[in-house]
């Protein structure tokens, strides 16, 4: 299984375990994280996001995305993808802008890197959390075909 399947199939794992929901507000009883993943249609565009802390995560998927294993670190791995399932397709995005603010109001400008998997394509960066916190997620990617906006909050304990 190569490592993209098995981030893929873990934060579905979570997002199944933790229920649904865009909003969480109590702490669930999977490790003390809520729902991973957002996604984002717009037009026949789909914009996955994933954010958790790096401490739910195995070693070689953190190793991979070049992030620290901590439960301070919060991986953000966003996928465009065109068509359905099996056969959708990276959307190439040319600016991926992550803003991510905390409960305080204090900011964090996310620099986001292009990671390459054979035909996959995932902009990967990092947050950076104090637990028990909430973090707003406001996303903005583009590309010649249009912008592809995404706002969500998210738990961490």
């Amino acid at each position: 299984m190569t490592t993209r399947r098995l981030l893929a199939s873990m934060l579905c794992a979570a997002a199944l375990l933790s229920g649904c929901g865009r909003e969480a507000s109590t702490p669930s009883p999977q490790g003390g994280h809520t729902t991973s993943n957002e996604a984002v249609r717009i037009g026949d565009v789909v914009m996955n996001i994933s954010a958790i802390q790096t401490d739910k995560l195995p070693a070689q998927i953190v190793q991979r995305y070049g992030a620290e294993r901590n439960a301070r670190t919060v991986l953000i791995v966003i996928a465009a993808r065109f068509g359905e399932d099996a056969a959708a397709t990276s959307v190439p995005l040319d600016k991926v802008q992550v803003l991510v603010t905390d409960l305080l109001g204090r900011k964090q400008e996310i620099a986001m890197r292009e990671v390459r998997d054979g035909d996959s394509i995932d902009y990967v960066g990092t947050a950076t959390v104090s637990p028990p916190d909430t973090l707003r997620f406001q996303v903005k990617a583009s590309n010649n075909h249009g912008i592809y906006p995404a706002q969500f909050n998210r738990d961490f304990f």
